[in-house]
């Protein structure tokens, strides 16, 4: 296996074992979880952690959300978090915080820089005001660093 390779799948091992015990726990919600990984035209690994879960209104259908979405950039050592998203009856537990975390320590091991990019201002400020770093002539981006408080 080459080193991107290798980086691939720590990154979604980690990934799919911190969440699918989250299946057990909202069970009730009929919680799902599937991940898709592959390149994109921009030379990016992209990692997209779909999951579903009981539609509040109609019980017999599931509502989809993106959970998690990154890119890996080989060529500038990066690590790209587009998209991180939980329902409300997940929020408010840590378990956002954890995954970045996670995703920071790969990050970590192999040298690259992660980063949270497209964010809404609130979150934005609330990662600032948690240590991220913010990051030079965009106001909607963060660098995730060793500081940064996740717990």
């Amino acid at each position: 296996k080459t080193a991107m390779q290798i980086i691939h799948q720590h990154i979604e091992e980690e990934i799919i074992n911190y969440l699918m015990p989250l299946k057990n726990e909202y069970v009730e919600q009929c919680l799902d979880i599937k991940l898709e990984s592959g390149w994109n035209d921009n030379g990016e690994y992209i990692v997209e952690v779909w999951g579903y879960h009981k539609n509040e209104y109609k019980p017999e259908e599931k509502t989809e959300f993106i959970l998690l979405r990154l890119y890996i950039n080989h060529q500038y050592k990066q690590i790209y978090i587009a998209n991180i998203f939980l329902p409300d009856f997940m929020k408010h537990k840590g378990i956002g915080k954890k995954l970045i975390y996670k995703i920071f320590m790969i990050s970590e091991d192999v040298h690259y820089g992660l980063f949270i990019v497209d964010m809404v201002n609130s979150f934005y400020q609330r990662m600032i005001k948690r240590g991220a770093l913010p990051c030079n002539e965009c106001d909607d981006a963060v660098q995730i660093v060793s500081e940064t408080k996740l717990f």
